[in-house]
């Protein structure tokens, strides 16, 4: 079994050759005699534990464990200040540093031995706990992959129509999302939580078509307007289905995005759009860009009744709906990537062939 390995920082090589008289038998030791040689060693060396001295030249032990603390890579590592200092007040600040113990010099050898033992022991069992935590958030994010993907396969065996389109919109959705994130203009509005469960949610935007009559859901031809209006309800139903789960069951952003996605996709920028006809930033973001890759997937795919059009046949039907029935802002950014959209274009027959859903049969 490995040595557990301790990085001690202090300024005064004495106290190095004190503390690494009492650990070298038992740990791995690495010693600097700055807070920037300390550094340095991090980048190639992550420690069990930092034994740090508090009054150093340049940079004091405070001052390094700010740093530490506000580094993902360093934040948990623990660390016990080991200092002369014995005002109760410069304990009680660093605890609020986050520090886990405080040792003041002259040491005890046995005493900081055992204390030192007791933080990296503790370090080990709090991973453990966070190792539980991950594995359980894991499961629950499986349940949830598992829910999507069987009631969107519920709809698409009903939807004899335009079967892979849930597949297909949420390849497009998943592309397109994930760069408007990385633009400044929207990563406040698409935080990653926000936009993992926007992706999980896409294939479920028409969930609404389990409740819609088959002599409407599968008719070949064109709607008449009464056999519109019925359909249309499918947003209606899917924002209720939605906006009902959200409050039984523990993840409520996730049926939150899910109903905006569901209820909203259908309308339109200047407010003609469906079913309540609101009108440009009114509609919610993630709904706006469900509509745009919607009727881009619409266009592209072959119905009863058309052909599919060419990636930039679409593309130049869509613009021509900009600032009418889409958000003029997003379209620009889509028209951004609409290689990488036209690549998915190619990708989606194989898509749909390989993650067929379980309740679908293979033609």
């Amino acid at each position: 079994m490995s040595k557990k390995r301790i990085l001690i920082v202090d300024d005064v090589q004495f106290n190095h050759k004190a503390a690494n008289m009492v650990l070298q038998d038992t740990y791995e030791l690495y010693n600097a005699l700055s807070a920037e040689e300390g550094f340095n060693i991090l980048e190639k060396v992550r420690p069990d534990l930092i034994l740090l001295d508090v009054v150093m030249p340049v940079m004091d032990g405070y001052e390094m464990i700010k740093i530490l603390k506000k580094s993902s890579c360093f934040k948990s590592i623990p660390v016990i200040f080991l200092t002369a200092e014995t005002r109760a007040e410069a304990e009680v600040e660093a605890f609020n540093c986050g520090i886990a113990d405080y040792i003041t010099k002259p040491f005890i050898p046995i005493v900081m031995k055992k204390r030192v033992e007791n933080q990296i022991a503790l370090a080990e069992y709090e991973r453990s706990l966070e190792a539980m935590v991950e594995e359980k958030v894991e499961e629950i994010e499986s349940m949830y992959d598992l829910m999507t993907v069987s009631f969107a396969g519920l709809v698409e065996s009903r939807d004899g129509v335009t079967g892979g389109h849930l597949k297909n919109t949420s390849l497009y959705f998943n592309l397109f999302i994930h760069y408007l994130m990385e633009l400044p203009e929207y990563a406040d509005e698409l935080p990653e939580s926000l936009v993992k469960r926007a992706c999980r949610s896409a294939p479920l935007h028409d969930v609404g078509k389990i409740a819609i009559q088959d002599a409407v859901l599968r008719k070949e031809g064109s709607l008449n307007e009464e056999e519109f209006a019925r359909m249309k309800m499918h947003s209606v139903i899917g924002g209720d289905i939605f906006a009902f789960i959200k409050e039984r069951i523990p993840d409520r952003e996730f049926a939150e995005v899910a109903e905006k996605i569901a209820r909203h996709h259908h309308e339109k920028w200047n407010g003609s759009g469906y079913p309540d006809g609101v009108k440009g930033k009114d509609i919610p973001l993630v709904a706006r860009i469900m509509s745009i890759v919607d009727v881009y997937d619409a266009l592209t795919s072959k119905r009863p009744y058309k052909e599919p059009f060419s990636h930039e046949k679409a593309l130049e039907m869509i613009t021509e709906k900009s600032g009418k029935d889409f958000d003029p802002d997003l379209i620009r950014e889509f028209l951004n990537i609409k290689d990488k959209v036209k690549n998915c274009l190619g990708m989606k027959e194989q898509m749909i062939t390989e993650q067929q859903y379980f309740m679908v049969q293979k033609v």
